[in-house]
């Protein structure tokens, strides 16, 4: 190695950064949501002090040890022998952090991307590409970080700014309720998530600006600590946190969401996996070398490709030993909390306390090892277009199997598959049949279908390959029909709802529509208006652009709202008496997993409009017997709570502006008494519109669809944490006030 001095501040900075922030930032917000809420970014922000204090004795340790090598500084404290094994000890805690790290980056992989590959070939080719960077000289590794730096951040803020649009910052609410105890254990899965910060050893003794270390150290510790909590923000804004809770990597699945119509990207899978790989390799690479140049020491090795070399298959045996996602996680949990207390913070206070007291570029390697991170994201599956069936609409109905629940119990968890055959669910795929696309016949077709029974959706899935002899995708899915049969077993629902959200190709951006009967023959519709029923749905649920009477929702808002309470409302889809078109009609409304109800077009209306959602929409009133038409341009929502005597008082004040669309030659709406008279009667109108779907979702419905709890929980958790197990009760009782102010500010062209 050639010059004793040649790494830079920046590269001091960006070297910290890359090791420390690995993979583990897909996964972080659900292990801290799930153990303190939606204070999980405070954790990270506490673990970001404590971290700052484990690096700073690292930092101490050099300085005292004349910022010799890390074996170095063992041996001459311990001596040979007992510095040796603590110097492999640490050794250990790092090779076992990189292989449980590659065994999680593999099997993220294969979900995602390559779905055949061997995980044995995966994990050799990423220790291989290893390899090569280690024996490429630590100046080049220095350089790989640096560049990498730009790569990943850019790319990652870049890409959170497109899901702005999907995110409800006050789902971080209510904030700092936990108890001390919680906070305590949180900030064990958060302080773990700040292991690499031991790179610091390897690049101690090679910086050229030593007395500046501790300052770019605490600076790369900031930075890390804010990346952490904006990430578990985001999280929380688009998922929510019951969501939140119960993916396991809820940055992977935050950016598949990204839905931005006529983008260059429509789907954001290689871009995920992109990133998953220079997160994952930055972290790999920069343990690696410091491992195998603590061994080249200790067993007094002739070069740094030696060592690796050696560490390879420990590598190799331990990323494979794990039979499952679940004892992976399982030992990593086991055995990481202690070896990082040895190798951060027992290994430093010892020393501290008992112990004695020429940059050379290689561009070509270094746009090599980039090359590296670009080929991991490669297709190696071969997949062939035509042996694919990319699936554009999926139908799911209750199966003729789907009530006998006293079969079901009677089969043993041992009992032969061959022994089953229940037919519970139903399930229609739309498929655009490729073979019709020619030229100069348009660039859509009509869709081909698959119908199949099956024990679960999966199950159902298995049986339409075998029916087509092709694989199927939903990464294209853009509508997905619930049978209303299929909504009277929850036990059912439940178990749909699992699938959907464990299947990492569902595509969470389609929507979600119930239908009148069986979803089958809306699947199978033939529409004489549009070649495709999914396009001709999909142009219907999105008219909530123009048309207040439908509530848009897609797979993602669904999972949410079935997962923090099985509450949801989704748009009715209709076949018209003629049997000629489909329409929506209204909603369905969901309590506890079965359908509770149904709200026609004007109570979905006034359901958007108390939610503060209204994105526009058209209002009518009678005056004078003629009907007029106020088209509602902007609509402002503000709530407020008291209690008294016991019960919750909401006042709600709605402000709407629009422009009369339509009244009635021979009178004349261009007088400050006439349009003052027309406002006054729009807010009576609408008020006990308002007040109508209140008191229904109240006492007929009891489901709350326009978030009252929600508000409660938010802002007055104390409050909520009294009554929330009775919600029901306490909502059916509350009083609700609605006040309106309407402002119709255009009346057209003509007085």
């Amino acid at each position: 190695m050639t010059g004793r001095s040649f790494i830079t501040g920046f590269g001091v900075f960006t070297t910290i950064i890359v090791t420390v922030i690995g993979v583990g930032i897909f996964s972080l917000p659900r292990e801290l949501v799930s153990a303190a809420g939606t204070d999980g970014w405070a954790v990270v922000i506490m673990a970001g002090f404590i971290t700052y204090f484990l690096i700073y004795m690292a930092c101490k340790t050099f300085k005292s040890n004349g910022y010799n090598k890390f074996s170095t500084i063992l041996e001459n404290n311990f001596g040979k022998i007992l510095g040796g094994i603590l110097a492999v000890g640490f050794v250990l805690y790092n090779i076992f952090t990189i292989s449980i790290g590659m065994r999680i980056f593999v099997e993220v992989i294969k979900m995602y991307l390559l779905e055949k590959t061997p995980t044995e070939f995966l994990i050799v080719v990423t220790i291989f590409s290893g390899i090569y960077l280690v024996r490429s000289k630590l100046q080049n590794l220095i350089k790989f970080n640096e560049v990498s730096f730009w790569i990943m951040f850019i790319s990652l803020d870049m890409i959170l700014l497109f899901t702005l649009n999907k995110t409800d910052f006050t789902n971080v609410l209510p904030m700092f309720t936990n108890t001390p105890y919680t906070y305590l254990m949180a900030l064990k899965s958060a302080i773990y998530s700040f292991a690499g910060i031991e790179i610091i050893y390897l690049m101690g003794p090679f910086i050229k600006d030593k007395f500046n270390i501790k300052k770019t150290a605490i600076k790369s510790i900031a930075f890390i600590t804010l990346f952490y909590a904006m990430i578990i923000v985001f999280s929380l804004a688009i998922f929510s946190k019951e969501q939140t809770k119960i993916l396991l990597w809820p940055t992977i699945t935050m950016i598949n969401s990204i839905n931005i119509n006529g983008a260059f990207i429509e789907r954001w899978e290689g871009v995920v996996m992109a990133l998953w790989v220079m997160f994952y390799f930055t972290t790999f690479s920069n343990i690696y070398y410091l491992s195998s140049d603590i061994v080249k020491d200790v067993f007094k090795l002739d070069d740094v490709k030696l060592s690796s070399a050696l560490i390879a298959p420990v590598i190799y045996i331990i990323a494979l030993y794990p039979q499952n996602i679940a004892q992976l996680y399982d030992m990593s949990n086991r055995f990481i909390p202690p070896l990082f207390i040895y190798s951060l913070v027992v290994l430093p206070i010892v020393i501290l306390l008992f112990g004695k007291a020429r940059h050379v570029g290689n561009r070509g390697k270094v746009i090599s090892l980039l090359l590296i991170c670009i080929i991991l994201t490669g297709c190696w599956d071969k997949v062939e277009i035509e042996r694919t069936d990319l699936v554009s609409i999926m139908g799911v109905d209750a199966g003729v199997d789907i009530g006998k629940r006293k079969e079901s119990k009677n089969i043993k968890p041992t009992d032969p598959l061959t022994s089953i055959d229940l037919k519970k669910f139903h399930v229609t795929f739309g498929i655009p049949d490729l073979s019709k696309l020619e030229p100069g016949k348009g660039g859509i077709s009509r869709d081909r279908y698959l119908d199949v029974d099956g024990y679960s959706i999966q199950d159902a899935v298995s049986n339409a390959i075998a029916k087509s002899s092709r694989s199927i995708r939903f990464s294209h899915a853009k509508v997905l029909v619930l049978g209303e049969n299929l909504m009277k077993y929850p036990d059912a629902v439940k178990e749909a709802i699992d699938y959907l959200q464990r299947e990492p190709s569902l595509n969470r951006n389609m929507y979600i529509v119930m239908s009148d009967g069986n979803a089958e023959k809306y699947v199978t519709f033939n529409n004489p208006i549009e070649m495709s029923v999914e396009n001709y749905i999909l142009g219907m649920v999105e008219s909530d652009f123009k048309n207040s009477a439908v509530v848009p929702i897609t797979l993602n808002d669904f999972l949410i709202q079935m997962s923090e309470n099985g509450n949801s409302i989704v748009p009715r889809i209709v076949i018209d008496e003629n049997g000629n078109t489909i329409k929506v009609s209204g909603t369905f409304v969901i309590k506890n997993f079965t359908q509770k109800g149904i709200l026609n077009s004007v109570q979905t209306s006034n359901i958007e409009l108390l939610k503060g959602i209204l994105r526009g929409g058209k209002k009518m009133i009678y005056l004078d017997g003629h009907p007029v038409d106020i088209r509602i341009d902007n609509a402002d929502r503000k709530m407020r709570m008291s209690q008294k005597d016991g019960k919750l008082i909401f006042n709600i004040d709605l402000d709407i502006e629009g422009q009369i669309k339509n009244y009635y030659t021979g009178n004349e709406a261009l007088s400050v008494s006439k349009l003052d008279q027309i406002q006054q009667d729009f807010n009576e109108a609408i008020r006990k519109e308002c007040e109508s779907v209140v008191r229904s979702t109240q006492r007929e419905l009891q489901v709350d669809p326009i978030g009252f709890g929600e508000y409660v929980e938010k802002y007055h958790p104390i409050i909520w944490k009294q009554i929330g197990n009775d919600w029901d009760d306490v909502y059916k009782n509350a009083v609700v006030n609605i006040d309106v102010n309407t402002k119709i500010r255009r009346i057209g062209v003509t007085r």
